[in-house]
């Protein structure tokens, strides 16, 4: 009996130590990922990210053509560090206004399955001036677009910012193109988590996420899938 308590003692241990073994494997791939991204990743670049959480899988299923990210921000680099504006929902509205975010934590393999790096084809002076417009919507708090309206500045979604600020930087030469929802089977979700009505729904140009990178004007330098036990 004592024998084989300590067989299974022993088993138990063999199995632990293979296990923090192998997350520790996995914790090092992917921090190679970020690394390779980092180097990767000019001032002005589309980074994109697929969340594991419900609302994501919803974003997702947004798009048309590339179900694959659920978010996007753009990145810039500031005393050798790399960071994304980006803005996003948080309703307790204490999060949900325009941040910059380190690369790490917008890219954290805890909370996302993998992540892309995509680059406009903008001049100099055009990166300039979209690094300003976001700039000022960070400076200005501008809040989460609960409406998905694209017609107001004073809040807007993810896609709705880069949008705006592309067209804005490239006098208007970058114009991302706009869908509408048209799968009722969303609506309901949607009229539980936003501020819309049915008809405000069907009527609303959306920009999702796959079109601020399937277009002329983009190009997807890498994407980073994660690794996962």
């Amino acid at each position: 009996m004592a024998l084989t308590s300590c067989n299974g003692a022993e088993q138990a241990a063999t199995t632990t130590d293979v296990v923090a073994l192998e997350m520790q494997q996995v914790r090092q791939a992917n921090d190679s990922l970020l690394k390779d991204a980092k180097a990767t990743i000019q001032s002005g670049d589309l980074v994109l990210r697929t969340g594991t959480d419900y609302a994501s899988e919803q974003v997702k299923a947004l798009s048309k053509q590339d179900r694959t990210y659920s978010h996007g921000g753009i990145a810039f680099a500031d005393s050798g560090k790399i960071y994304v504006y980006h803005v996003e929902p948080d309703h307790e509205h204490i999060h949900d206004k325009v941040r910059k975010e380190l690369l790490d934590s917008f890219c954290n393999p805890a909370k996302n399955l993998g992540f892309a790096v995509a680059r406009y084809n903008m001049a100099d002076a055009e990166k300039t001036k979209f690094l300003v417009f976001l700039d000022k919507q960070y400076r200005q708090q501008v809040a989460f677009d609960l409406r998905f309206d694209l017609a107001t500045d004073t809040a807007m979604y993810c896609s709705e910012m880069i949008y705006k600020g592309l067209a804005q930087a490239t006098n208007k030469k970058i114009l991302i193109a706009t869908d509408r929802i048209t799968d009722r089977n969303k609506f309901k979700l949607i009229k539980r988590h936003f501020k819309l009505t049915e008809k405000q729904i069907v009527s609303r140009d959306i920009i999702p996420i796959d079109h601020l990178y399937l277009n002329p004007w983009c190009t997807v330098i890498k994407r980073y899938p994660f690794q996962t036990l």
